[in-house]
């Protein structure tokens, strides 16, 4: 007879393997957005020792600190004009003269993290841009990225922003950045990596934390015609589309705030944090906070815009709604269907201007709660709708608490069953913000539904197709066990740019999964997507596009069995009758079973189980053979 274990001649244990997510983030470090201090808005190339160890005194004394604001991060130009002996990065010895692993250890005694910056190319921004001063500095890591990580790690860094400044020729940048990536990952040190290449594309996410989306933001409300510097205004236009590229652990960049500089009024200030806490940005101050004002401090520090910036579920806010210089932007706190919403009304006009919010137009109904964030004021309930006179450049701020009347699945006979098999037309019903979001208002295929989300016909029956980046759909699933289940899905495609991610109760289940290219629409093929362990219940399955163009017909969920011994972990061996005694992983003696001859695996398996108190680790032993097994209960 067989029955799955592992045969050893040592006490050796194994653990249960656990599925990963295919393409899923680099790291756990940022499942915020990060909040910090950088030093080039205000101090530029300017940067030296004693200068960092004050702002890092005045982050803990203003409260900075305790506020959230961890990461004291410098710019370019802390390295010398050139590298050492030995080809490594070394601080410069005037500006710096103590270096930087004792920079490293004053900024962390302070309760922060140390942040440093380094370049894909040859030189960094500042080098490459004064080269007549810097000719042979080497201060950029191509093909030196893992001689630079370690030295980063060596010196307790925690965050590197790593720039796009004169790449080597025939360089590729995506390469560029992926190894620096993976040296990071080999530094012995967990470091944060942010992706400063001055633009978003789509093999980002899946390198850095975060990665800059547009060009450096300027001290400025609004750039001017031909600059490359873009003002608070124009970044907020250039980051909006990327909203859905945005989750827990991966983050647009708009660029470090310019709040405290000087040149933003007070109401331009608020709006740029609004803007950022509400597209869920990194909060990376630029200003002299040694210099800081009461006013500017309030602004830092509000802790309802902060919260709405470190919202757990990592939901980015976009724009519902423009008109005439008047825009709403929404943030779903939470989830989708928490009903907790930050709203905001932003004036780009150069004059006040009454900005009116029907709540029905933000999937919301009924009697509500808000509270006005900057002026810190409760404002009661509200029903149907909200107006307000919001300054030039300003913007009004809200955290709106409703009752979201739930999508309800497309009939009783749609429920999802789990185990079984999902069809993808049978989404719930709903308007966009509770059931399902598409990209255009028009079904563009087949008959099956008329709501406007695209569905086409498959060789069974129907699909739904012309999928787009940031369209996402929901299914009331009905989960009968806690198991771990099987997925598998039926797709087609016409292009390698095909992925989504799946969503349970607005909590990630399954990371970016990418479908085979058919090379056709009609060329249905299925996808083993991977393990997944679901809890027994009613819940919300979600589907959200992150790549384009496929055609998903239907997911089918399998349960594997729920108790057995652990196919992951063991081999097939022969199991012979005889009398084994069973201990637990601390050598514990738990009895004995015995095994006869004429029995099934599946029997031999049950008898085994029988005989342990709990799931978890155990070996059997009969004379001198041991047995290590993983025992599912």
């Amino acid at each position: 007879m067989n029955i799955n274990i592992k045969k050893v001649t040592l006490s050796v244990l194994f653990a249960a393997a656990t599925a990963l997510p295919v393409h899923a983030q680099i790291n756990d470090l940022v499942k915020t957005p990060p909040m910090g201090w950088n030093s080039w808005n205000v101090f530029h190339e300017n940067i030296n020792e004693n200068q960092i160890k004050e702002i890092a005194d005045v982050m803990v004394s203003s409260g900075m600190r305790d506020a959230g604001y961890i990461y004291l991060n410098l710019d370019d130009n802390w390295m010398a004009k050139t590298r050492d002996a030995s080809g490594n990065l070394q601080a410069d010895p005037t500006r710096f003269p103590s270096g930087m692993k004792a920079l490293g250890d004053y900024i962390h005694a302070k309760g922060l993290k140390f942040g440093i910056y380094g370049d894909r190319g040859l030189r960094t921004c500042h080098h490459y841009n004064n080269s007549n001063s810097f000719p042979n500095s080497g201060s950029g890591s191509y093909m030196k990225e893992e001689r630079d990580a370690k030295t980063f790690a060596s010196w307790g860094v925690d965050y590197l922003k790593y720039d796009n400044c004169e790449p080597a020729s025939g360089s590729n940048q995506r390469e560029d950045y992926e190894r620096m990536r993976d040296a990071l990952a080999n530094s012995g040190r967990e470091i944060v990596f942010s992706i400063c290449a001055w633009g978003y594309q789509d093999w980002m996410p899946q390198t850095g934390n975060l990665w800059r989306t547009t060009g450096d933001i300027s001290n400025a409300w609004q750039a001017q015609p031909g600059d490359w510097f873009r003002g608070v205004v124009d970044i907020i236009d250039a980051n909006e589309k990327y909203y859905t590229n945005a989750g827990p652990g991966k983050w647009n960049d708009p660029d470090m705030l310019q709040v405290g500089n000087g040149v933003l009024t007070m109401d331009e200030s608020r709006s740029h944090m609004t803007m950022w806490a509400i597209m869920a940005a990194p909060l990376l101050t630029g200003s002299d906070l040694r210099k800081m004002s009461t006013e500017i401090k309030d602004i830092y520090t509000n802790a309802d815009m902060i919260a709405v910036n470190q919202d757990s579920a990592g939901i980015a806010g976009h724009r519902v709604s423009s008109e005439d210089g008047k825009e709403i932007w929404i943030r779903h706190l939470g989830s989708k269907t928490s009903g907790n919403l930050a709203v905001a009304l932003f004036n780009k006009n150069s004059s006040t201007q009454t900005i009116n919010l029907d709540f029905s137009k933000i999937g919301v109904s009924g009697e509500v709660t808000a509270r006005n964030i900057w002026e810190k004021k409760d404002l009661g309930i509200l029903s149907g709708s909200f107006s307000s006179e919001v300054p030039a450049h300003g913007t009004t701020f809200l955290k709106i608490s409703a009752k979201i009347v739930p999508q309800s699945p497309f009939d009783s006979l749609h429920v999802a069953q789990i185990p079984g098999q999902i069809e993808a037309e049978n989404y719930d019903l709903g308007t966009s913000g509770l059931a399902y979001e598409d990209n255009d208002s028009e079904n563009k295929g087949g008959e099956y539904r008329n709501d406007g989300v695209d569905i086409v016909t498959s060789d069974d029956g129907y699909a739904i197709g012309y999928t787009e980046v940031g369209e996402w759909l929901e299914y009331t699933a009905e989960i009968q066990e806690t198991a771990k289940y099987k997925v598998t899905a039926k797709a087609s495609a016409n292009s390698n740019n095909t992925s989504m991610v799946l969503f349970l109760d607005d909590k990630v289940i399954a990371d970016t999964l990418h479908f085979a290219n058919t090379e056709g629409w009609e060329n249905y093929t299925l996808n083993a997507i991977e393990t997944i362990e679901l809890p027994q219940g009613k819940h919300i399955l979600k589907i959200l596009m992150t790549g384009n163009y496929f055609n998903l017909d239907w997911m089918k969920f399998e349960a594997l069995n729920s108790t057995g011994i652990d196919e992951e972990t063991a081999e097939k061996a022969d199991l012979k009758a005889g009398r084994y005694s069973i201990h637990d992983i601390a050598g514990r003696d738990l009895g004995f079973v015995e095994i006869t001859d004429g029995l099934t695996m599946d029997e031999v398996q049950r008898t085994i189980i029988a005989n342990v108190p709990q799931s978890g680790i155990y070996v059997i032993r009969n004379g001198k053979e041991i047995l290590t097994l993983n025992i599912r209960k």
